[in-house]
């Protein structure tokens, strides 16, 4: 079974009759895992992390008050070797879906399981950030209305997967998806069937503002900024059509299209009320 240790600030793997000094020390952090009532302290291992999808794999280890003596470790730091802490091979059934809190208290970042794995030697789990990384502002999930909540996080997810790496395309249509769920949501009376694409919705949305022109000011100028940014969406959309530069003589989008688009969906996060405080 495999383990690590410290000592003297130094860190040490491998079993319980050889252990040696981890050279190349990896990322090692404090864990919380959601549904185990488990007292003793968990430790993360992260192996790999890749910013891009927001995934990140590792092994996961339990403190365990097993004591050692300098025989086991290679090579010997001190005459006298002595463990600040030892960890082993968590002895845990984590559930895919779980929370795994990484970190200090106040200093946490938070994810969720997708994968969990045990080998003989280590048990192994691959993670996914409930954050999101900055592309967008973090959402306040209790502030979108429960009925459109599922649809909406996870076309909000497509925009996240898909603004790192994709082509300026598929970010586009990602966006437009986000924007008709959102809107859907926040004005259900925009689309009451549920078919209209997101050129009636941003229609409907001038005309709602038209509508409050005279009454109301700023709820004018609000309707109006929002079918804006929606507009923007729609028409990157448009042109990122395979036979729009054909037909209108456009250049194809581009990255700072993409990005144009996702910068419309954070506006619509924020506007609608939906992001968390301070973003």
């Amino acid at each position: 079974m495999n383990h690590i240790a410290e000592a003297y600030g130094l860190w040490y793997e491998g079993n319980s009759s050889w252990m040696q000094l981890i050279q190349q020390l990896g990322l090692l952090l404090p864990a919380e895992i959601s549904g185990i009532p488990n007292p003793q302290a968990l430790l993360f291992r992260e192996d790999r992390f890749d910013a891009a999808t927001r995934i990140r794999c590792g092994r996961i280890y339990q403190r365990t008050h097993d004591s050692w003596t300098p025989a086991n470790v290679s090579p010997k730091p001190y005459q006298e070797f002595h463990i600040n802490a030892l960890y082993t091979m968590a002895e845990l059934v984590v559930e895919r879906g779980a929370t795994v809190a990484l970190g200090r208290k106040g200093a946490q970042s938070h994810w969720v399981v997708v994968l969990a794995e045990r080998a003989e030697d280590a048990h192994y789990i691959t993670l996914k950030s409930k954050t999101y990384f900055g592309v967008l502002p973090e959402v306040n999930r209790g502030a979108i209305p429960v009925a459109n909540r599922q649809d909406i996080l996870q076309a909000l997810e497509a925009v996240v997967e898909a603004a790192p790496i994709q082509a300026p395309q598929p970010v586009i249509d990602a966006c437009r998806n986000a924007a008709c769920h959102m809107i859907t949501a926040r004005f259900p009376e925009s689309n009451p069937t549920g078919k209209r694409d997101l050129g009636k919705l941003v229609t409907w949305l001038l005309k709602n503002g038209e509508r409050q022109s005279c009454a109301d000011a700023v709820s004018a100028l609000v309707c109006s900024l929002e079918a804006s940014a929606s507009h923007l969406i729609n028409r990157l959309h448009s042109r990122a059509k395979a036979n729009a530069a054909a037909e209108h003589r456009t250049r194809p989008v581009s990255r700072q299209d993409a990005n144009l688009a996702v910068d419309a969906i954070a506006f619509l996060l924020q506007d609608f009320g939906w992001a968390e405080a301070g973003e």
